[in-house]
């Protein structure tokens, strides 16, 4: 889709997360499980609030896949910013980008792409989201 995800001004919404001693593996660089808290840190603080204000509480998100690229080492102490953005609004899902820089830096230690199925909590199966929503979440994705 040409978006280079490597690139801070790739992106419209933006976290801090820190670096944790238990994000380490033998090697001493943050394992592939903390990189994918990362990406759900971004998505969740990014999607959250716009599903309260346009859905309310019936609607919820599932991950149904997750693309992640580990592009450069990732050490403790420190922090991560995470970059999102919305890519594609279907009729039950939503694409979400992301980008993993080290602190306030420009290096992009991993980018990630997330496929969410909105979820019905109570019928527990994928549902449409509110007009609402997706037309909002459809005007984010830039032209």
């Amino acid at each position: 889709e040409g978006i280079d995800l490597t690139v801070r001004a790739s992106f419209q919404h933006w976290v801090t997360h820190t670096i944790r001693y238990n994000d380490q593996d033998p090697v001493g660089h943050v394992n592939n499980a903390a990189m994918a808290t990362f990406l759900e840190q971004g998505r969740t603080t990014f999607i959250y609030p716009l599903m309260s204000e346009f859905a309310g509480p019936e609607l919820e998100i599932v991950l149904a896949r997750i693309l992640i690229d580990y592009l450069r080492e990732l050490k403790f102490p420190g922090t991560v910013d995470i970059g999102s953005r919305v890519t594609r609004v279907g009729t039950k899902s939503l694409t979400l980008t992301h980008g993993v820089f080290e602190g306030e830096t420009e290096t992009c230690v991993s980018t990630g792409i997330c496929t969410l199925v909105f979820f019905d909590p109570v019928k527990r199966t994928s549902t449409a989201p509110p007009e609402a929503l997706r037309s909002h979440l459809g005007s984010l994705i830039p032209t």
